[in-house]
């Protein structure tokens, strides 16, 4: 950004030139970690705008179709959910070997986001086709995380599913952005355990 001072740790970052860093984050924490934690927000919310739109559409055998993707955790199965939450545990702690800590996770001088997954795509090209196609990834996934925030507050502002953009009879917001509407809701999905 032109009225702050140049981030001088994104050096040798792809993005560099962007200089964006607004907040300092670079000067307190490693980099390579927090390049890591924003190319593995940027993919999951690659994929979790697809799967929130998606949702609305299609429906797994087994389970109830809800149109509204954010109470669709609330529906599914309790093994199905346990499954997705184990599974998520055991990709993020196997893809590290076990070190999940800013501290130690980079030892083997591993490149932020290369879980060499996808590396076939980037052979034979040249560093410059490289380097693009890095920052088209961190670029895209920057707005993949900005356009899931902009759909989950969609769903809590209409109370509904994300289309129509204005379910039939919306008269605007009438009191459905209320946290405690959305810890109520919470509490009677989770079967009264919170009750």
């Amino acid at each position: 950004l032109p009225f702050l001072p140049k981030p001088e740790n994104l050096a040798g970052f792809v993005g560099e030139e962007q200089e964006f860093d607004p907040l300092g984050f670079s000067d307190t924490f490693d980099m390579r970690w927090l390049r890591e934690a924003e190319l593995k927000h940027g993919r999951v919310c690659m994929l979790a705008t697809v799967g929130f739109f998606s949702q609305q559409y299609i429906t797994f055998p087994g389970f109830e179709s809800t149109p509204d993707a954010l109470k669709a955790v609330y529906t599914a199965p309790i093994p199905a959910m346990a499954l997705l939450l184990f599974l998520a545990g055991w990709i993020e702690s196997s893809s590290y070997d076990g070190k999940i800590t800013m501290l130690d996770m980079f030892e083997k001088e591993r490149t932020p986001g290369d879980f060499n997954f996808g590396a076939g795509f980037l052979r034979g090209k040249s560093d410059k086709e490289v380097y693009d196609m890095k920052l088209k990834e961190l670029n895209n996934g920057r707005l993949a995380m900005l356009g899931f925030s902009g759909m989950v507050h969609h769903n809590l502002v209409v109370n509904g599913p994300l289309f129509p953009l204005f379910p039939e009879g919306w008269a605007g917001p009438q009191g459905s952005w209320k946290v405690t509407g959305f810890t109520e809701s919470f509490a009677a999905g989770a079967g009264g355990i919170l009750k």
